[in-house]
């Protein structure tokens, strides 16, 4: 990693916070579009971000301030997802150079490069097991543990993206691909469960609450361990993605460059404009008070949470 910091430097003071607590802040240092932000968990007061863009350089932020911590640099192209452990100590990253690597996510130091067939466009960790999913259809368990390993591979789909994989417990995987969702056992690697959702652009999934699934012009929430509909709500516009927040309570959603907020019943809180191109993923951050969005203008932009402005306002 380029110009790394310790993450415990880049601690914000309390009254720098406060003062910008309001304010929408941008992060810029990408060159091309920006696909997925993945943030860690609260680690000692603390918590970062890694966006994964088309510029073949994933960034690790501080999840507070926005302010750039390093950059990890190898691979050769296109990075398209990222997933922390749950110390936040270790990274792995996918890409269109068919490769995953394994990162110290504190020295930037990559400790391990596994390699496939075909562009890698997702990825999540559980515990002790990494997945990824290709542009092959298929899916790639590994160990994180033991990276010479042999992984476990399943051929879960019959058209080539899996746009989407989660780890929802330790023998059960969500996998997607277009409007398919599926729900594997692992211990019998067969599908327990299968649902359309015509027009699915993101599902997203941050090992709480309900998986979220931007379709259309709705936002659908599933049960993670039955993919039972919780509920749907209908909005204006077209939603290219969507993220609910740690108390599972509200929904950021992206609708071309506008990034919205909304109540889990569908009352549109916030409508923010800033970015110069669609908005290709949002995510809230883990401490509720702000969502982030990365587009198609390189841009990393992290807004307010409605709650904040309102405590805020003059």
């Amino acid at each position: 990693m380029s110009a790394v910091a310790k993450p415990s430097s880049s601690a914000p003071t309390a009254a720098s916070l406060a003062a910008d607590a309001a304010k929408v802040k941008i992060c810029s240092g990408h060159t091309r579009p920006i696909c997925h932000i993945n943030y860690s968990n609260v680690v000692d007061g603390t918590f970062w971000f890694v966006t994964s863009c088309h510029d073949t350089k994933p960034m690790l932020r501080n999840g507070e301030t926005g302010d750039w911590v390093g950059t990890f640099e190898g691979h050769k192209g296109a990075v398209y997802c990222s997933s922390f452990n749950a110390t936040a100590t270790h990274l792995v990253t996918v890409s269109g150079d068919y490769t995953a690597k394994m990162w110290d996510a504190i020295s930037g130091k990559n400790l391990h490069t596994w390699e496939q067939k075909m562009y890698i466009k997702s990825c999540d960790w559980a515990d002790n097991t990494i997945v990824t999913g290709n542009n092959e259809s298929k899916v790639y368990l590994y160990d994180a543990t033991n990276y010479s390993s042999e992984p476990t591979i399943i051929h879960a789909h019959e058209k080539p993206t899996v746009k989407a994989v989660y780890l929802t417990s330790p023998n059960m995987l969500i996998s997607c691909c277009e409007s398919q969702i599926l729900q594997w056992d692992l211990r019998s690697q067969k599908t327990v469960k299968s649902k359309e959702l015509p027009g699915l652009n993101v599902l997203e999934y941050t090992h709480k609450h309900s998986i979220v699934a931007a379709h259309g012009k709705s936002i659908t929430l599933l049960d993670p361990h039955t993919l039972d509909e919780i509920r749907t709500i209908q909005t204006a516009d077209d939603i290219e993605c969507a993220s609910l927040n740690p108390e599972g309570t509200l929904i950021a959603a992206g609708s071309k460059i506008k990034a919205k907020e909304f109540t889990i019943d569908g009352q549109e809180l916030e409508s923010h404009r800033g970015h110069h191109g669609p908005i290709f993923h949002i995510r809230w951050a883990p401490d509720g008070m702000t969502y982030s969005t990365g587009a198609e203008d390189g841009m990393v932009r992290m807004w307010p949470a409605h709650d904040v402005i309102l405590q805020h306002q003059d």
